[in-house]
């Protein structure tokens, strides 16, 4: 007589061990992707001081890993890390030290140990602070970082970045330049990159940062995401423009070894205010 309840306690087993080790787990990660927009005095009861509380609030209850901002002027960086001891923070402003926004890093102190990182301005002249070619209307850069999982041991590429808001010419530049220079940088490991992109999933840029023919095919969260929940565009101008007619222009892309299991558009009703004029982005993913 066969004993049952030793084929029961095998069979998990070697099903497990038959599984490809492409879907075994990984680590996990929740990146999170905001353009908070800047201390501009003209946004009326949208200013800074009416949204920080809610935006700080926001942030820390998402329990990122890692997050990336735009639009961020020193003073907001600053207030970031008062508020949020437990993570450190890379970057630098677009005009060079603490001028201009940033496009700054924060990642877990306790989880990540870093270990390289860096900011180049996406113009002809990457290494030139405050360098601005192209036709773009303003300078622009990207802020990079390679983390290492304490527990793990593990390595990625995160980076973070703000394309120009009005030349399609700098925007197809600085595709090209972010992923020649992540390519260099990262040298196999896994990417991960956020940004307000500025364009659409229709655009040039965006089939340039997925593209094999730029240095390396990355994918973007959204569209590859195994859950997604809430509204498809991030920018409504402080609630101006209505759900059905907002662009999506900020985007997580992932290189295609990193799986998106859920990706996130916060309902911004959810809030006592409006957090900011775009809508921030989070993902769920996993790393080979």
């Amino acid at each position: 007589m066969h004993n049952y309840k030793s084929y029961t306690t095998y069979i998990p087993l070697l099903l497990l061990m038959l599984l490809p080790s492409h879907i075994q787990a990984g680590s996990m990660i929740r990146v999170l992707q905001f353009n908070i927009r800047y201390m501009n005095t003209s946004d009326g009861i949208n200013i800074w001081a009416n949204r920080r509380q809610e935006v700080m609030t926001f942030v820390r209850n998402t329990e990122a890993d890692v997050f990336g901002l735009q639009e961020a002027v020193h003073a907001q960086v600053q207030q970031f890390q008062a508020s949020m001891k437990e993570y450190a923070m890379i970057g630098e402003g677009r005009d060079g030290g603490t001028g201009g926004e940033w496009n700054p890093i924060f990642y877990l102190k306790e989880k990540y140990e870093l270990k390289k990182s860096g900011t180049f301005w996406l113009s002809d002249t990457p290494e030139v602070k405050g360098s601005n070619t192209w036709g773009a209307a303003c300078r622009r850069i990207m802020t990079w970082v390679i983390l290492k999982s304490k527990e793990t041991g593990e390595e990625f590429l995160y980076a973070n970045t703000h394309f120009d808001h009005v030349s399609t010419s700098a925007q197809e530049k600085s595709s090209r330049l972010v992923k020649q220079r992540l390519k260099k940088y990262a040298q196999g490991l896994p990417v991960i990159v956020t940004g307000d992109f500025n364009c659409t999933p229709t655009s040039k840029p965006y089939a340039m940062m997925l593209s094999q023919d730029e240095a390396f095919p990355m994918q973007e969260a959204w569209q590859h995401a195994r859950s997604r929940q809430g509204n498809e565009g991030t920018f409504h101008s402080f609630g101006r423009i209505e759900v059905s007619k907002r662009s999506r222009i900020d985007f997580i892309f992932l290189t295609p070894d990193i799986r998106c299991l859920r990706c996130v558009t916060d309902d911004e009703t959810s809030h006592p205010c409006l957090l900011s004029d775009h809508v921030p982005v989070y993902a769920d993913i996993e790393l080979p």
